[in-house]
C-alpha cells in the first residue's frame, strides 16, 4: 500500500490570473475521417503511474538532477512571467486558482504530484488523475476538433496510435490556467502535442511539444516520465473537504 503524498494545493507558489475570455474557434474544423486502426494488441498500461520527472516543465528532473528548460516566451508573456517570479522572490503570496479547488487544466495536470491511470475503451483513451478526481478524455475514433470549440480546462484531445505509441493533439484550452506552479502563463492558442509510450516494463514516457503563436516564439519541448506501481490503488481526492489554505488575499497578476 502506498504512502499518501502530503502536497496541499495551498502550498503551490504562484498563478497567473490571466483573463479567461472565450478563445477564438479554430480557423477550420478538422473533418471526420475513418478511425485509425489501433494496434492488434494494445500496450499494457495497467496499474497506477507515479510522476518521477518533477512538477515543473521549466526544470524537470532528468537522471536525478534538475535540468533548466526555459520556455521561448515572447516579450509580452515574458513580462507576465516575470511578475510571478518577482512576487515569489519577494515572498508575496500569489492567488492560485487551484488553492480554491479550481482545476489546474492541461498541461499542468500532466505533471501533477498525484498518481494517474489509463483506461482503454473503444474509440477512447481516458486518463484518470487522482488530483481533484479529474478525467481527461482522448478520442481515438478518427474525429477531428470541432469548429465551435468551447475553451475548457482540459481542452479537446484527439489521438491515434502509431504502433505502441499514443499520439495526442490538444487544443481549446482556457487562458486563465498555467503550465506549472511557478506562474508560467500561456494563451488560449496553446496547442499541446504528446507522444506517450512505454520505455521499459514499468516506465511510461510522455514527450510533449507546446505550440503557442501568441505566447511563444517557437515550439517548446519537454518530457515527463512515470513509474508503474501495480499494487497501488487510486484514492479519493476531494479538494473542497478540509481545504485549510484557500487563496483569497494574495497578489493577482496583471493580465
Amino acid at each position: 500500500m502506498r504512502r499518501v503524498i502530503a502536497f496541499g494545493v495551498a502550498g503551490l507558489l504562484a498563478a497567473v490570473a490571466v483573463g479567461a475570455g472565450a478563445a477564438p474557434a479554430p480557423q477550420s474544423a478538422q473533418p471526420a475521417k475513418p478511425a485509425a486502426k489501433a494496434p492488434a494488441r494494445l500496450p499494457d498500461w495497467s496499474g497506477v503511474w507515479e510522476n518521477t520527472s518533477g512538477f515543473h516543465f521549466t526544470n524537470p528532473i532528468v537522471g536525478g538532477k534538475r535540468v533548466p528548460n526555459p520556455p521561448p516566451l515572447n516579450a509580452e508573456y515574458k513580462a507576465k512571467y516575470q511578475l510571478a517570479l518577482d512576487a515569489a522572490k519577494a515572498g508575496q503570496p500569489i492567488n492560485d486558482p487551484t488553492a480554491n479547488c479550481v482545476w489546474p487544466g492541461v498541461p499542468r495536470v500532466i505533471v501533477s504530484p498525484y498518481p494517474s491511470e489509463y483506461l482503454f475503451t473503444p474509440g477512447r483513451v481516458s486518463i484518470v488523475y487522482e488530483y481533484m478526481s479529474q478525467v481527461r478524455r482522448i478520442r481515438t475514433d478518427g474525429s477531428g476538433h470541432p469548429a465551435d470549440l468551447e475553451p475548457s480546462y482540459n481542452g479537446d484531445s484527439i489521438g491515434h496510435w502509431e504502433g505502441q505509441t499514443l499520439v495526442v493533439d490538444t487544443v481549446g484550452l482556457r487562458a486563465d490556467t498555467m503550465y506549472e506552479n511557478t506562474g508560467l502563463p500561456h494563451s488560449d492558442a496553446l496547442q499541446v502535442k504528446e507522444r506517450i509510450y512505454l520505455a521499459g516494463p514499468d516506465e511510461l514516457v510522455n514527450e510533449m511539444t507546446f505550440i503557442d503563436p501568441k505566447a511563444l516564439t517557437g515550439p517548446w519541448k519537454t518530457t515527463a516520465r512515470y513509474r508503474r506501481h501495480r499494487d497501488w490503488k487510486m484514492m479519493d481526492y476531494v479538494c473542497e473537504e478540509n481545504n485549510r489554505n484557500p487563496s483569497v488575499d494574495g497578489v493577482t497578476l496583471a493580465k
